[in-house]
């Protein structure tokens, strides 16, 4: 007889950062063949799937993003009280002390995630919750495992008792493609820390100089940017292996955009605020500020003209 888990995550969408984690992390328990993995939030409405373009107004709104989860809190009790085996997957930043504190002991728990690039005071502030996390962790001796490598360093953790970089374990290169329709290629979210004004700036220096750009997530409206829209990730491979260079999010040095560009052996620019966490091919990873718009052009430029 196979094990029986429950488990909640707001997330399971193949073409979200959250969803695409959720489900690795099921896949990787799955490989234990004796394990059956149950979802007690299929039929909520506020569950991410890959239709959630259809609704997306339902999910940019601020219940989902940071009332919705405690919804599972209760909901994982209510299993727990039947005795079953629970699992709460996303979403899980470590600053939310709250969530760790009302989740039951025995709850299996998916990657724990978290920005730590964060200007004064807020930096402070999360800080403080971070730490109160980690107490309750340790008094609660919940197993957990990092999505990435940020908070081992930032904290001194123990990498015997805490593991991490969970987002890397499916990381794999492929063949380069000879057929390339784009220069550049850029994922681009409202909600992220990539400037509107700062990406549209930069995209304009490199139309001057004859760049094609492709760009996935939401629109930047210009006439000569290829915008995709919101794409699943079999989608989004297919657009980055017809690309040669690749600007990431600021806030994310592991994302899985920035994994598969990699992956198709892209030349990434990516924040230098990461450069002493990256632990990835760094020949094919080159370092801006993204402060000025007209600096960082200067240095992608200058690394175009020496790779080519």
């Amino acid at each position: 007889m196979k094990k029986k888990i429950y488990f909640w995550a707001s997330d399971i969408s193949n073409s979200s950062g959250e969803g695409i984690l959720a489900n690795s992390f099921i896949k990787n328990y799955k490989k234990n063949k004796s394990i059956e993995f149950i979802n007690i939030s299929n039929k909520d409405i506020y569950q991410k799937k890959n239709n959630f373009m259809n609704y997306k107004n339902r999910y940019d709104t601020i219940y989902h993003k940071y009332i919705h989860p405690f919804k599972g809190v209760y909901r994982i009790w209510t299993y727990y009280f039947k005795k079953e085996n629970i699992c709460y997957i996303n979403y899980l930043p470590l600053w939310n002390c709250m969530l760790f504190f009302l989740l039951p002991t025995k709850t299996l728990l998916g990657p724990v995630t978290g920005s730590i690039n964060r200007k004064y005071p807020s930096m402070l502030f999360f800080s403080i919750l971070e730490r109160l996390s980690l107490l309750i962790i340790k008094k609660k001796n919940f197993k957990i495992t990092f999505s990435h490598n940020f908070y081992l360093k930032k904290y001194n953790l123990s990498k015997k008792k805490y593991k991490s970089n969970f987002i890397l374990q499916d990381f794999f290169y492929r063949k380069r493609s000879k057929i390339k329709k784009f220069d550049f290629i850029i994922y681009y979210r409202k909600n992220s820390k990539l400037n509107e004004r700062y990406i549209i700036n930069l995209i304009k220096q490199l139309i001057k100089i004859n760049l094609k750009i492709a760009v996935i997530g939401n629109k930047i409206k210009h006439k000569n940017v290829k915008n995709f829209g919101y794409v699943s990730r079999k989608k989004s491979i297919s657009i980055i292996s017809k690309s040669n260079y690749a600007l990431s999010n600021p806030e994310n040095l592991y994302s899985y955009f920035v994994q598969d560009c990699l992956s198709n052996q892209l030349t990434i620019f990516y924040n230098i605020f990461f450069k002493k966490y990256n632990i990835l091919n760094k020949k094919k990873m080159i370092p801006i500020l993204f402060q000025s718009y007209s600096q960082d052009f200067k240095i992608i430029k200058n690394n175009i003209k020496k790779l080519k």
